[in-house]
């Protein structure tokens, strides 16, 4: 039965690369087109969260609080400034205005992923290790959604944040001095 099953979907695959291949005009025999090269990244046409991005990426943390906050003031409904801007803050060692800012991130879009895990660090770099956890516990929810992702050429964990938290959590509860912490990243 298993391998009825399993034939009938790889024939229907093909019949849809053929038709695919029929309505675009390209040889039958092309499963997917890549370049092989990604497409590169383009500057927000927001001035100010390009240039909050450009000095997140170069750890210019000023710059950064500088730029976000320009952007949150103007568009407070951005929940990747006030994400961006909380990281920035609590790596400026700002912890109380960086939980408002993730606060803030996570009032305007409660599924975002980054703001949890990035919120979960600055628990753990306050020593709130249950609050970290109770992040972890959201995160695995909101994991379930999403099982795999297709991002610069290749499939992913589909919840990196999860992965990353989880590691940085039993990290820290081996030795607080010396946890881990996970790469910054950025949507």
């Amino acid at each position: 039965m298993a391998k009825t099953a399993t034939g009938a979907v790889g024939r229907l695959a093909g019949y849809l690369l053929l038709g695919l291949a029929t309505v675009t005009g390209l040889p039958p025999e092309a499963g997917a087109v890549f370049s092989g090269e990604m497409s590169p990244k383009v500057r927000s046409g927001d001035s100010d969260y390009a240039d909050g991005v450009e000095a997140f990426d170069a750890e210019n943390w000023p710059a950064a609080i500088t730029a976000f906050a320009r952007v949150v003031a103007r568009r407070p409904h951005h929940d990747n400034a006030w994400t961006l801007l909380a990281y920035s803050l609590r790596k400026s060692g700002n912890h109380e205005r960086a939980l408002d800012a993730y606060g803030r991130a996570l009032s305007i879009n409660p599924h975002h992923r980054g703001a949890m895990a990035y919120l979960g660090e600055a628990y753990l770099d306050l020593g709130r290790v249950r609050d970290a956890g109770i992040l972890l516990i959201r995160l695995r929810g909101e994991c379930r959604r999403v099982a795999l992702t297709f991002s610069d050429g290749a499939f992913e964990n589909g919840c990196r944040e999860y992965t990353a938290l989880e590691q940085s959590i039993r990290s820290y509860k081996d030795d607080p001095a010396a946890r881990v912490e996970p790469v910054k990243q950025r949507w």
